[in-house]
């Protein structure tokens, strides 16, 4: 949890419900606000990032040819956060925090901003919803504790658990059996029969996990995977698991760079253990994430000033055939 200009490195340490930072400049997008997530497209033509301006936060969505922004709602108060696609690309879902006192909801809209339905408001909070590749899921974690200052922040006092529900709202059921201390962003495989998320309880390190949608209960296989000169090898340092259209398993890990960990991604092959190393010192980064289609990867590349605080950030876009790094200069933004 954030406070007075410091960040705890427990938190850090997966990038996990993580979902704002105190940078208050973000470079390549606007010079007062700062972007938090991003996702992409099925076909990768566009992302959706959410951007914070002074007690606000709203959606965009960015075309990736020509960097122009555009707000996906008419939202005037409040926190958007958390975007993710729907398989077909005409929706988006998302977190919403309304502030006074509320919750945060889940909100699905159409790409255009019409046909907006929000889930009824609940006395815990639910984070980060995922479509599943199918359509008919919704996966979505949820906080169980109190949140003293924003229920969007990850709180001091961790209780994360994973959900599944139809695409009305109804129909939830609990998919894991644990409490995790943090706990990444869901993501859904192919057949969409199981899920893979990055989890660290009081008694276990970090590791990736992935569990059954079909039959929930503890994980069907976990993972540790170690990389070349990672930053921690007894608790290496994870975050962000992403399904492939193949069923590997795109991720970012933490190594020991020039400046400072730089957090790169890496893919894991499940059947064959195999790791193979995408990108090479990126820095701090965070918020990896997919399109449908395995194509093309995004995520918030951090830069730091002289005395190393993280002071803004912009999206980069991998092409995942090519492994080409571009940053996606963006226009339209507050």
């Amino acid at each position: 949890m954030l406070t007075n200009g410091t960040f705890r490195l427990r938190s850090l340490r997966g990038g996990l419900f993580l979902l704002f930072l105190l940078a208050r400049t973000s470079y390549g997008a606007c010079s007062s606000c700062q972007i938090r997530s991003v996702a992409v497209s099925p076909d990768g033509k566009l992302v959706a990032i959410d951007v914070k301006d002074g007690s606000a936060s709203f959606i965009y969505e960015v075309s990736v040819d020509t960097g122009v922004a555009t707000r996906l709602t008419n939202a005037q108060t409040g926190e958007e956060t958390s975007p993710a696609f729907s398989p077909d690309g005409r929706r988006v879902a998302y977190t919403y925090w309304p502030g006074q006192g509320a919750r945060p909801r889940i909100v699905i809209v159409n790409l255009d901003g019409s046909n907006l339905r929000q889930w009824s408001p609940a006395g815990v909070a639910d984070l980060s919803p995922v479509f599943s590749p199918n359509d008919k899921t919704i996966v979505f974690s949820r906080s169980e504790f109190p949140v003293s200052d924003s229920p969007i922040a990850q709180p001091h006092a961790h209780a994360w658990r994973f959900y599944a529900s139809d695409l009305d709202g109804t129909n939830i059921r609990e998919l894991t059996s644990e409490s995790f201390y943090i706990a990444s962003p869901a993501s859904v495989s192919p057949d969409s029969k199981s899920m893979v998320v990055v989890t660290e309880t009081l008694e276990t390190n970090q590791h990736i996990a992935i569990y059954s949608l079909i039959d929930p209960g503890p994980p069907t296989r976990t993972f540790q995977p170690h990389i070349p000169h990672e930053a921690d090898h007894k608790n290496p340092i994870l975050a962000y698991p992403n399904y492939m259209p193949d069923g590997s398993i795109l991720f970012m890990a933490a190594t020991n760079g020039k400046h400072g960990l730089d957090y790169d991604v890496y893919r894991l092959d499940p059947q064959s253990g195999s790791l193979e190393t995408l990108t090479n010192g990126n820095g701090y980064a965070t918020d990896l994430k997919v399109s449908a289609d395995g194509r093309t990867a995004a995520f918030l590349k951090w830069r730091k000033n002289r005395l190393g605080d993280l002071i803004g950030n912009q999206v980069y876009l991998l092409d995942l055939q090519s492994r080409r790094l571009r940053a996606l200069e963006t226009t339209g933004l507050p």
